[in-house]
């Protein structure tokens, strides 16, 4: 399954604005509202129907892709190196959680940047990714996503 595929069922899609589990505004496949502007084409169709249609949350679905791999490639010098399904399990969790909070897993960067994928999903997995019999927030409260967010960061 391509990234575009996992990021739809992942995300799943709203045509009118919803709070999402964070209590952002948000639209489409998990486009928050106010942090990001609308192309003007559909800012405006926004304004007057209160929701967009299937093409323009595709067309905010790409634009996000994109903006989530460029953020990967600035925290990844190497990133373009990493095998196909690393880069989609590391941009999936980049969309999902935002550059910040991406940036928060230092020990799971650390060990990334290190080449040591066991222990990159063993901190996203476990708390401080040591304690096996406890599980993260991220991981408790994502479910499948984060199994196989961190079954490909693992497997490669």
């Amino acid at each position: 399954m391509d990234l575009r595929q996992q990021l739809r069922i992942d995300e799943g899609l709203r045509l009118k604005p919803y709070r999402c589990t964070s209590g952002l505004w948000t639209i489409g496949y998990g486009w928050q509202i106010a942090a990001h502007q609308f192309p003007d084409d559909i800012a405006s169709y926004f304004r007057l129907h209160g929701a967009i249609t299937e093409d323009m949350a595709e067309r905010l679905l790409w634009i996000s892709m994109g903006a989530a791999s460029l953020q990967c490639h600035g925290v990844f010098t190497d990133f373009h190196l990493f095998t196909e399904r690393r880069q989609q399990a590391l941009v999936n969790l980049m969309f999902n959680v935002g550059v910040g909070t991406f940036c928060s897993f230092r020990k799971m960067v650390k060990a990334i940047s290190g080449g040591d994928w066991q222990r990159a999903a063993d901190e996203l997995m476990y708390v401080d990714g040591v304690i096996k019999d406890k599980l993260s927030g991220y991981y408790q409260q994502t479910g499948k996503r984060a199994k196989r967010i961190v079954a490909e960061l693992r497997e490669g």
